[in-house]
């Protein structure tokens, strides 16, 4: 059999399509075509070149990208919480189990409202939680947060130490660079930062931490704080490491940027505690 002189026209004319915006006629890419067991829906096509075409694939490779970089995320941030035991233990606060009393429930109400705002990307706006030991700060971060991880949101919850850890990790880490890490704080859905202040903070955490809250104020995401200290409480604590501008500049960022609630313990007289058996001290 003469191989050459078989005419092909017909048959590849058959694996042609059409550009659905302007008729135009693709081609397939690629010989896989040829193969008369592959199936037409498998076969790739040019794309076209017309505006609206280009439009379209724009649009398509950009959520393809976006998914991917969804993917690392996850994959990172699961990486943090099996290697963080504190993490891992606040995956089991939520709101049902949080204890509502009379002096509370205000409180708990705008938590709710504010995590359903985030979860329907209403929120841009952080959260402050401010109180004493013990009063539930972390629980009612954690609860924020769970509500979020639940409808597949990204979220990185810990104290300042254990996520700029992350970031002094990539110094003997070749698998992940600082950038790829200030990249994840500052794109993913909530970051929340337990217990601000009560460690000590370094002038170089203190920069890693005005370009995490920068950023995502120029993302337009929100950010949850819990601290035991009021504005100029934080701010001393902040000052502490010598580098005074900076601190005002962090500080004056986040108030921006938050509203704050603060929530409060009950006084002795008082018949219905806060218990520390149902609510972790934080």
């Amino acid at each position: 059999m003469d191989l050459e002189n078989i005419k092909c026209d017909n048959y590849q004319r058959n694996f042609h399509s059409k550009c659905k915006f302007c008729g135009k006629e693709l081609k397939p890419i690629g010989l896989d075509y040829l193969y008369t067991n592959i199936s037409p829906d498998s076969i790739e096509y040019e794309r076209c070149t017309c505006e609206k075409s280009k439009n379209y694939w724009s649009k398509i490779d950009f959520q393809i990208l976006e998914q991917k970089k969804k993917e690392h995320y996850k994959e990172m941030i699961n990486q943090f919480y099996s290697q963080n035991y504190i993490s891992k233990r606040l995956k089991d606060y939520n709101f049902k189990n949080f204890k509502v009393t009379d002096i509370n429930k205000k409180e708990v109400v705008i938590a709710k409202d504010y995590a359903n705002k985030c979860i329907n990307n209403e929120q841009e706006n952080g959260l402050i939680i401010t109180g004493d030991y013990g009063v539930g700060k972390t629980y009612l971060a954690a609860s924020i947060s769970n509500q979020l991880i639940e409808k597949d949101k990204l979220v990185l919850i810990g104290r300042l130490t254990s996520l700029l850890d992350m970031i002094k990790e990539t110094f003997k880490d070749n698998s992940k660079s600082e950038n790829e890490l200030i990249e994840l704080f500052s794109n993913i859905d909530m970051v929340v930062i337990d217990d601000l202040g009560t460690e000590k903070i370094s002038s170089w955490a203190l920069d890693k931490l005005y370009t995490i809250i920068e950023n995502r104020n120029e993302n337009k995401l929100p950010i949850i704080i819990t601290t035991k200290f009021d504005k100029e409480g934080l701010l001393h604590r902040f000052e502490q490491s010598n580098d005074k501008e900076l601190s005002k500049a962090i500080i004056q960022k986040l108030y921006q940027m938050c509203y704050g609630i603060e929530l409060k313990r009950y006084d002795e007289n008082q018949k219905e505690k806060v218990s520390t058996s149902d609510q972790t001290q934080c």
